[in-house]
C-alpha cells in the first residue's frame, strides 16, 4: 500500500495550464510514486496486474471516475518503473472514492496474479 498526495490541479483533464508547467507537475508526482514504490517494494507483488487507486478527496465536490483514471497516469507510471513492469500489460486501475481529507490523498494498492 503506497500513500501519495492528491494530484495537482493540472494532471486533472478538466485543468487547464501551459503545457510544459503539466509536464513538470507530471514528472514531480511520477518521481513521488516511484519513490514510494521503491521504498516497499519487498511488500509489493513480483507480477503486478492491476493498480487499485482509493482518492480521498480534498473537499466534498464529486469527482468523475473518467477523469480520476486520467489523472493517476502520473502515478501508474512511476510505480510500473519502479517495479520495471511495461505499464500497458497492466489491467484498468480500479478507482475507489474515499471521504474528503484535509489537503486529500491517494491510496494505492499493488494487485498481483
Amino acid at each position: 500500500m503506497l500513500e501519495l498526495p492528491f494530484p495537482a490541479k493540472i494532471l486533472w483533464p478538466n485543468g487547464r495550464g501551459h503545457h510544459m508547467a503539466k509536464h513538470r507537475e507530471f514528472q514531480k508526482h511520477k518521481r513521488w510514486a516511484s519513490a514510494a514504490a521503491l521504498a516497499c517494494r519487498s511488500m509489493l507483488p513480483a507480477r503486478p496486474t492491476r493498480l487499485v487507486f482509493t482518492i480521498y478527496p480534498k473537499t466534498a465536490n464529486r469527482i468523475d471516475a473518467d477523469n480520476a483514471v486520467a489523472a493517476m497516469k502520473a502515478y501508474q507510471d512511476g510505480i510500473c518503473a519502479a517495479l520495471k513492469v511495461d505499464d500497458g500489460t497492466l489491467c484498468a486501475p480500479r478507482i475507489i472514492f474515499g471521504e474528503p481529507v484535509k489537503g486529500g490523498m491517494v491510496v494505492v494498492v499493488v494487485e498481483g496474479a
